[in-house]
């Protein structure tokens, strides 16, 4: 066997975990499914269920400055043998909320508007060989009003038939905190009329070719949305159903790796029945319920092969802390 790839325990960037030679369960498969279902998506799944690393390996596929890395990050995989034709095409702005706060000073829009002007700065520093010379400082002297360097940008963008591409992880985590520590007026206060969280989604189905969020709760879409569409939920739809979290096949293809790498030795049949009652019950397309074996949530089983590669035994707690705290911030 080859070098043995780790397990990519807290890893959610698709590059990283290619380069450093992770173990990586092929979702490729999903991206020409994706494709034809619409231009502007929505998914919701649960805490620590895969979706950084799944938005994360779309970003790196769609890419235009990453294209050059296609066969690296993709050798082995689904789609390097069934390429799209979307392949690289578009300018990919990937933005993450819960970092939308994180170390920055000010009020609720003041933070958002720091955090958005430093990705897309980032944005205009990878594809500024593709504007005009001054393109980089046009944008910087529109801080801090970060919806008027987004619109530069996708107005520069469209004048010269760049495609734009919008990835928003997390894309509820700002307002489930906000909800959370400052209470329901706060958040209705953002969300509706003229707040400027509104605004913002307001602005992105105008200025983008494609678009794509996911977070772990449908309310604030729901308070977004009313009024104007932005994405189609795709949440419960059955081509979806299982391209998040792991299959029971799937869990035991890891399972028989580290077995033959000899790493695990315990019995693969025991490992799925302990893990069954713990990770195994999600079927989020009704139609699948009689079809689709039940999804296995993705961090979960990661921790718990981790237990058994260290220490040869099952966690003795068998949910992992991180998650669980996840869920009680939900609650």
């Amino acid at each position: 066997m080859d070098k043995i790839k780790q397990l990519p325990y807290g890893i959610s960037n698709f590059t990283d975990l290619r380069t450093k030679g992770r173990y990586y369960t092929d979702k490729t498969q999903y991206i020409p499914k994706m494709e034809a279902a619409g231009d502007f998506l929505f998914l919701i799944r649960p805490r620590r269920f895969g979706k950084s690393i799944f938005l994360s390996m779309l970003a790196a596929y769609y890419d235009s400055a990453r294209q050059d890395k296609f066969d690296d990050l993709f050798d082995g995989l689904w789609i390097q043998q069934h390429p799209t034709e979307e392949k690289g095409m578009y300018q990919v702005m990937h933005l993450d909320f819960s970092q939308a706060t994180v170390g920055y000073d000010g009020s609720l829009q003041q933070r958002f508007d720091k955090y958005c002007s430093t990705k897309y700065e980032s944005f205009v520093n990878t594809y500024a060989a593709h504007y005009p010379a001054s393109f980089v400082e046009e944008v910087r002297q529109r801080r801090p009003d970060s919806c008027e360097q987004l619109r530069y940008i996708c107005q520069e963008a469209n004048k010269l038939g760049h495609k734009l591409y919008l990835i928003i992880d997390e894309y509820d985590n700002f307002t489930n905190n906000v909800l959370n520590e400052q209470g329901q007026a706060v958040y209705h206060a953002l969300t509706h009329a003229t707040g400027f969280y509104r605004e913002v989604f307001k602005l992105y189905k105008a200025n983008f070719q494609r678009i794509l969020m996911m977070g772990v709760s449908p309310v604030t879409l729901d308070d977004l949305t009313s009024g104007f569409n932005i994405a189609l939920n795709i949440t419960a739809e059955a081509p979806f159903n299982m391209m998040l979290g792991f299959s029971e096949d799937e869990v035991r293809d890891m399972i028989a790796y580290y077995q033959q790498a000899g790493l695990i030795t315990a019995d693969a049949n025991d490992m799925i029945a302990e893990m069954k009652p713990w990770y195994n019950n999600y079927c989020f397309a009704r139609a699948n319920l009689a079809t689709d074996p039940k999804m296995f949530n993705s961090d979960m089983v990661i921790y718990y092969m981790r237990h058994h590669i260290a220490y040869g035994t099952s966690p003795e707690n068998m949910l992992d802390a991180n998650t669980r705290t996840d869920y009680k911030k939900l609650k």
